[in-house]
C-alpha cells in the first residue's frame, strides 16, 4: 500500500435464505475500499501497527477475516468474545477516522434486468475471458464502472487527492493469487485496466474491503432478521455500530431505532431507494 489504490473483495452467498426478495439467496456481492493517495501512507501505517505489529504476533491470525473473528471460527475460536468485539472495533474506528470511501455492488438473478443498459454497453466490448452470464463476474465489471464513476466525481472535488489511475486488487477468487485480467474499460481511474487478484496476507488493503464487505453484508441481515423492540442485543449493536462510521458512496444512510429496524422497514426504505433511481419499487424478478 504505497499510493492510492482500490481494493476489493467480496462477500458471497451467506448460505441461507433471508426471506426477503432483496436479499435472495442467488445474490453476489462486491465491495470496493478506495484509499486516496494523500492518506495512503498514513493507512499503511496504521494497518502495519494493528495487524503487523499486532495481530498476528498476539492471535497467530495470518489474515484478518472477520466473518471467523465475528463467529469465533479458525485461529479466533479460542479468544473470548470481549477480545474478538474489540477487534471489530478497532477497524471500525480505523475506517470512520479515515473516512475511506467505499462502494457495494449486489447483483443476484432477480436484479440482472435492472442493469440491462450496462449490459448492453459492454458487448463487444469483453476482454479478458469475461463472462455476463456469470453473477460473480458481472457484478465485479458494475463494481468497477460504480467505482470508477464515484472516484471521478471525488477527483473534481480534490484534485490532489487522486493521483490516477488507481490499481485495482482483488482477493483471490475468480481467479488465484496472482492473475491478471484486463478490464474492456476504465483506464481513465483503473491502471492497466487491470484486475490484480492477491491475497490479504500480501495485500493488507484486502482487509479493509473484507470488514466493509462483513460489516454492510451483516448490517443487512441483522435488519431482515430481526424481530423489532426495545433494544439491540450486543452483537447487533456492535455491528451497527461500525456499519454507521462506514463513508459508503452508493447506499442510502438512514438512521433509526432499535424499535424501527425490521424486515418490513428496511424493505419499505429499499423500495424508495429504487424508485429514486427510476426502477421499479421491488426487483424485477422478485414476487
Amino acid at each position: 500500500m504505497t499510493g492510492g489504490a482500490i481494493y476489493v473483495d467480496d462477500s458471497g452467498n451467506p448460505g441461507a435464505e433471508s426471506g426477503s426478495v432483496f436479499l435472495p439467496s442467488s445474490r453476489k456481492s462486491w465491495t470496493a475500499v478506495v484509499v486516496p493517495s494523500v492518506i495512503s501512507r498514513t493507512v499503511q501505517t496504521a494497518m502495519e501497527i494493528f495487524f503487523l505489529a499486532g495481530v498476528r504476533d498476539e492471535f497467530g491470525a495470518e489474515e484478518l477475516h472477520f466473518t471467523e473473528i465475528y463467529s469465533g471460527a479458525g485461529p479466533w475460536r479460542s479468544v473470548n468474545v470481549d477480545r474478538r468485539a474489540k477487534m471489530i472495533a478497532i477497524m471500525a474506528n480505523l475506517m470512520d477516522r479515515y473516512g475511506l470511501p467505499i462502494v457495494h455492488q449486489t447483483v443476484s438473478e432477480h436484479t440482472l434486468l435492472d442493469h440491462a443498459d450496462f449490459r448492453r454497453s459492454l458487448e463487444g466490448q469483453r476482454a479478458g475471458d469475461w463472462n455476463l452470464k456469470d453473477i460473480s463476474h458481472f457484478g465485479l465489471l458494475l463494481l468497477c464502472s460504480q467505482v470508477s464513476k464515484h472516484i471521478r466525481t471525488m477527483k473534481c472535488d480534490s484534485p490532489q487527492d487522486f493521483e490516477l489511475p488507481f490499481p485495482l486488487y482483488v482477493d483471490e477468487g475468480i481467479m488465484s493469487e496472482g492473475g491478471e485480467r484486463k478490464l474492456p474499460k476504465w483506464s481513465d481511474v483503473i491502471k492497466g485496466p487491470t484486475v490484480c487478484f492477491c491475497r490479504s496476507t500480501d495485500v493488507p488493503g484486502i482487509q479493509l474491503a473484507d470488514f466493509a464487505s462483513f460489516i454492510i453484508t451483516r448490517s443487512q441481515w441483522i435488519a431482515v432478521k430481526r424481530n423489532p423492540g426495545p433494544t439491540f442485543s450486543r452483537a447487533d449493536e456492535l455491528i451497527l455500530r461500525a456499519a454507521a462510521g462506514l463513508n459508503i458512496l452508493n447506499l442510502p444512510a438512514r438512521w433509526t431505532t432499535p424499535g424501527e429496524l425490521g424486515r418490513e422497514n428496511f424493505e419499505d426504505w429499499l423500495s424508495a431507494d429504487r424508485v429514486a433511481k427510476a426502477l421499479p419499487p421491488r426487483p424485477p424478478g422478485g414476487k
